[in-house]
């Protein structure tokens, strides 16, 4: 072999040696950062765990992505403590950049609009979860959404999306018709999905006796 080429490979080497020693260090250090965030958070001192997750966050590294990853969620969650909600959906638009697919990410960001009162941007955020992974729980979530602002004929829209969809949670679907139609007054409506209902789960006990309550209103 050449001696230059040889030369060569040695630094390179010493070089790939050095950096890794480095990266170890910086590792190292992040994940002291890390550590001290998780302790304030557990003692619900949510403004030092921000400060620490930052931190970490700051303590750039080749081979830290999974590690960013949940300190994040951390850093979301100390800022949903806070009530700083504007902070949090930040945090998981970065998240949901990262992993556009993880139904998660769009629950706990709508969970923040949830709590701030903003209905509509909760909303927003369920149906992009819900075009994005085709996940039925963010139906159930657009249906509960829509009912706290009565809008009761946008959540049975959701409902039957949702039995449409079929699969395991279709009988919940089923049975939620039921209770939006009850909200709405129109008991004779209610009374047929309370029938689709018992017809489709002859042995459910909650959907028998919806069915014999609503025979009384019709």
């Amino acid at each position: 072999m050449n001696r230059w080429v040889f030369r060569v490979l040695i630094l390179v080497l010493v070089a790939g040696a050095g950096l890794s020693v480095l990266q170890w260090k910086k590792y190292q250090k992040k994940k002291e950062y890390r550590d001290e965030g998780l302790l304030y958070f557990q003692e619900e001192d949510y403004a030092k765990s921000i400060e620490f997750f930052r931190k970490a966050l700051d303590a750039k590294i080749i081979f830290d992505r999974n590690m960013d990853t949940d300190i994040r969620y951390y850093l979301a969650e100390s800022y949903y403590k806070m009530d700083e909600y504007d902070q949090a959906v930040e945090v998981y638009d970065s998240l949901i950049k990262a992993d556009s697919r993880s139904a998660l990410n769009y629950v706990l960001k709508g969970k923040c609009y949830v709590t701030a009162g903003e209905d509509e941007m909760a909303r927003e955020t369920y149906e992009k979860g819900w075009e994005k992974t085709k996940d039925a729980d963010f139906l159930i979530r657009l249906c509960n959404v829509a009912c706290e602002e009565e809008d009761y004929d946008q959540a049975l829209e959701y409902v039957e999306r949702g039995i449409e969809k079929g699969g395991d949670t279709k009988g919940s679907f089923l049975f939620q018709k039921i209770l939006i139609y009850e909200k709405k007054l129109d008991y004779q409506s209610a009374y047929d999905a309370a029938k689709e209902y018992v017809d489709a789960y002859p042995d459910d006990e909650a959907g028998q006796k919806e069915l014999i309550f609503l025979s009384t209103r019709i």
